[in-house]
């Protein structure tokens, strides 16, 4: 694990398939007010170098970025996907989300819940997205066509996924970080859930992009390789 940084990461979008954009929280003198740093992680040469807002919300939104920006107040702070039909969808972590057309106009506008929890993250997978209720300890997988559920995986009663906190999708397998320290995950072919990594940290955040990884710890934020 190559440590790369350890100020607050805000989001993390895919840049290209061996380099990501990071969003870094930067404190100003206000103790409560904040400015955004972006840069773009090399996972080939473990290196990071500054970024543009423009890069980014395109990476985030697609071409219709710039609307799309005006009309989300906090962009930085929700999750977004670039849907099969071109809509964009973005998910806040108290479960507000917007849709917007292939104008980057906003067509819908609502909540996420499961049983009156909220639901956060958001991992594309084709025609579906997966997301996360830590209120009920499970995930669950919605339909991108009609923006309901399809799968649930998990339960308030049951210990596959504890508090769980993100999720991502990468080769067909869905990957959620929960209980404290660990990152479980579900084979895409079959959704039986297995331990992937443990940490001595807690793991707050995990990106999965092939060989390479992001990891946002309780200390910093790494680069993992090879999941090492």
């Amino acid at each position: 694990m190559q440590l790369i940084t350890n100020k607050d990461i805000v989001d993390v979008v895919k840049y290209s398939d061996t380099s990501a954009i990071i969003v870094e929280k930067i404190p100003l003198a206000n103790p409560t007010q904040y400015k955004v740093q972006y840069s773009v992680v090399d996972f080939v040469n473990k290196s990071i170098d500054l970024s543009t807002k423009s890069a980014y919300l395109l990476r985030k939104f697609g071409g219709n970025f710039k609307r799309i920006s005006e009309i989300i107040p906090n962009f930085v702070q929700c999750e977004a996907s670039v849907l099969y039909d071109r809509r964009v969808l973005a998910i806040y972590p108290n479960g507000e989300a917007g849709i917007f057309d292939r104008d980057g106009e906003i067509s819908w506008s609502g909540t996420f819940d499961y049983h009156e929890k909220p639901i956060s993250c958001m991992a594309l997978e084709g025609k579906y997205f997966w997301s996360i209720c830590s209120g009920e300890n499970c995930v669950i997988r919605y339909s991108c066509q009609n923006m309901k559920v399809d799968l649930r995986i998990g339960g308030i009663d049951a210990n596959t996924f504890i508090n769980p906190t993100h999720i991502c999708y990468d080769d067909n397998d869905i990957y959620v970080c929960c209980d404290n320290n660990k990152v479980r995950k579900i084979n895409g072919k079959n959704y039986t859930v297995s331990d992937y990594l443990n940490f001595t940290n807690t793991i707050k955040k995990y990106y999965k992009y092939g060989k390479y990884a992001i990891a946002v710890m309780s200390d910093g934020t790494y680069v993992m390789e090879n999941n090492e």
